[in-house]
């Protein structure tokens, strides 16, 4: 059991570095964004960034995800080629079809989501970009079937080396502003594309599997549908803020979530990334029960430090990287974007027993609910309470969501969760960063030092809650006796 987790974590760990990379984009050009953008543009280019990543849900049609569902189980070579030929084809041809349908439409687009038409040549670009992303779906997701981790990181790394060197040309040498940061992108993606499609093409073989595609896109649609809420969940809020608000809260707001967002990439997403094809090998075994429990229970651990780390320090972060003082109180929604990611990257644990079972309407009727009941708290708390309602909005309904998720999977497929000790997680991560809270008056080292303190006592407070099974204990004891006797030799 131990070596599975272990395994699990390295997987986990080799594909958060690509997932960093992509990352510190966003941290490296900081000081560049608030020197050249406004808080304004920052909001505008926050909206585009939405928006390109709900066309990108819904208009991958999530073939990609049927394919890795459906490959995984296949014991056929041919036949798992042949899998990825339909899909990846299918994919094409609608993207063709949507862009000779959008691409017309530009200045419309503009006009529905600014209320002027001069933004037309972002929506050219985002449609462009967007479609390259999906292509790359494929791609990444057969990396990550074929377990090549060292060939995903490298291919994003790429990516982003290339992205980050065309953000500094367009934005400070060229001066395009928000239309630099959309052409680096898409430049970025469609280089990804290039690198990856010759992978792409060893896999395939030119036999599209009408009969298989029926099924697959029974598995898919509705997932269609949970993805748009999902995208609604997590990303309608910028629109609300806008709505009642102005440009200047968005941007503020998203630099906030931005900052929170690195756990969403560095722990959920590498997690999701190297666990899903782990999960669908062994949600069958023997020991499934354990190992999804266990699993869920220190991944929680890892959610809950990475959280409390990023509201603890998320005020120092934005000072120094911020060159725009009006960026600054950014930090303050911080903790709440946080601790709603944790039950975000809980849910996604819960959510696996209805994909193996093949159950996914489920899952689109609850997140449905969820995005329904998001909008409701945002309408309700936007106005009264500004980019912090928004926060307190997105916290209840993942905490709700992840309840649902839980509910509804142990229907279909049992696992007996730990459930005690993520509350124990939770709980004491809350009152870790309500203490640091006492500190707010203090020195900026002295802080600095106090909220080391803190996190540095996590790991063993838990002791006191008896968190650690013995077995637990004796291994880390093993492991740290090991690691000093091969230093001193």
């Amino acid at each position: 059991m131990l070596n599975k987790l272990k395994h699990t974590g390295k997987q986990a760990l080799i594909y958060s570095l690509g997932n960093i990379s992509a990352k510190l984009i966003g941290f490296i050009l900081l000081p560049l964004y608030t020197s050249y953008l406004s808080t304004e543009e920052y909001g505008i280019l926050a909206i585009l960034e939405v928006t390109s990543a709900f066309m990108v849900a819904v208009l991958s049609f999530k073939l990609s995800t049927a394919m890795i569902r459906w490959c995984s189980d296949e014991q056929s070579v041919h036949k798992t080629k042949s899998i990825l030929f339909t899909t990846y084809s299918t994919a094409l041809v609608i993207l063709v079809l949507l862009n000779l349908i959008f691409q017309p439409l530009t200045s419309e687009l503009s006009n529905l989501f600014f209320g002027v038409t001069e933004f037309k040549n972002y929506f050219i670009l985002l449609i462009i970009s967007a479609s390259f992303e999906i292509l790359n779906l494929f791609s990444l997701d057969l990396i990550r079937l074929k377990q090549k981790p060292v060939f995903f990181v490298i291919a994003s790394i790429i990516k982003v080396g290339v992205v980050l060197a065309l953000n500094i040309y367009f934005i400070k040498y060229r001066g395009l502003g928000v239309t630099g940061i959309i052409l680096s992108q898409l430049i970025g993606n469609a280089l990804l594309t290039i690198i990856t499609l010759p992978f792409l093409l060893k896999n395939m073989v030119f036999n599209y599997l009408t009969s298989e595609l029926k099924p697959m896109m029974k598995y898919s649609i509705p997932l269609i549908f949970s993805t748009i809420s999902m995208m609604l969940l997590t990303m309608g809020d910028r629109f609300l803020i806008k709505y009642y608000m102005n440009y200047s809260d968005v941007g503020i707001y998203s630099l906030g979530y931005k900052l929170a967002s690195v756990m969403n990439i560095l722990v959920i997403h590498s997690f999701q990334t190297g666990f899903l094809p782990i999960a669908y090998k062994n949600y069958d075994k023997p020991d499934a029960q354990r190992f999804f429990s266990k699993t869920l229970t220190y991944y929680s651990y890892l959610l809950v430090i990475c959280a409390l780390g990023l509201s603890l320090f998320s005020e120092e972060v934005i000072v120094l990287f911020s060159r725009n003082t009006e960026f600054n109180i950014a930090y303050t929604v911080v903790p709440f974007i946080t601790l709603a990611f944790v039950f975000k990257g809980i849910q996604f644990v819960y959510s696996l027993g209805l994909h193996f079972v093949k159950k996914t309407k489920y899952n689109a009727s609850i997140v449905m609910a969820a995005a329904i009941l998001n909008l409701g708290l945002n309408l309700l708390l936007i106005p009264n309470f500004g980019i912090y309602g928004a926060s307190i909005a997105t916290i209840i309904t993942w905490v709700l969501m992840s309840t649902a998720f839980y509910k509804f999977s142990y229907r279909f497929y049992k696992v007996k969760y730990e459930i005690k000790k993520i509350i124990i997680l939770v709980s004491l991560g809350i009152v870790l960063y309500l203490t640091s809270l006492l500190f707010i008056d203090f020195g900026f080292y002295t802080k600095i030092l106090l909220k080391g303190v803190l996190i540095a006592s996590f790991p063993f407070i838990l002791f006191l809650f008896r968190f650690y099974e013995k077995v637990e204990v004796e291994r880390v004891k093993e492991m740290v006796i090991n690691f000093l006797s091969k230093k001193k030799s």
